[in-house]
């Protein structure tokens, strides 16, 4: 059985999220609308929405929590190197430095612009 995973995250401004995760991050836009993008890879999907598509009685409307708060997104990239360097020069928080983990894969955490925290890792 095949499954498909998709992450949506809520972002206060689609256009900051959407240049940190094509530019920066280097996803593929797969489609976006005014307040909304989708990110395909194989079986998983990033989507992002504006907070304003929030209707009052969901769950993380006008929340007070830090976005984020006990999760943490693994994106696997090709050039692990390259995409550190860019979160360098466009000056992201970098919660990790680049290293190499026990299990032999390389990888550094960095935190997005509404607040997501991202582990990048090599294949």
């Amino acid at each position: 059985m095949n499954h498909l995973f998709r992450v949506k995250l809520y972002v206060n401004d689609i256009e900051k999220s959407l240049l940190f995760y094509e530019e920066v991050i280097g996803l593929q836009l797969y489609k976006r609308s005014m307040h909304a993008a989708r990110f395909n890879d194989d079986q998983f999907s990033l989507l992002l929405a504006t907070d304003s598509t929030l209707s009052e009685n969901h769950y993380f409307y006008n929340g007070k929590d830090m976005k984020g708060n006990g999760f943490e997104l693994i994106i696997v990239v090709n050039r692990i190197e390259e995409v550190y360097e860019r979160c360098k020069e466009k000056r992201c928080t970098i919660q990790e430095e680049i290293q190499t983990y026990p299990w032999e894969m390389r990888g550094f955490k960095v935190v997005d612009p509404d607040g997501y925290f991202l582990r990048i890792t090599s294949e």
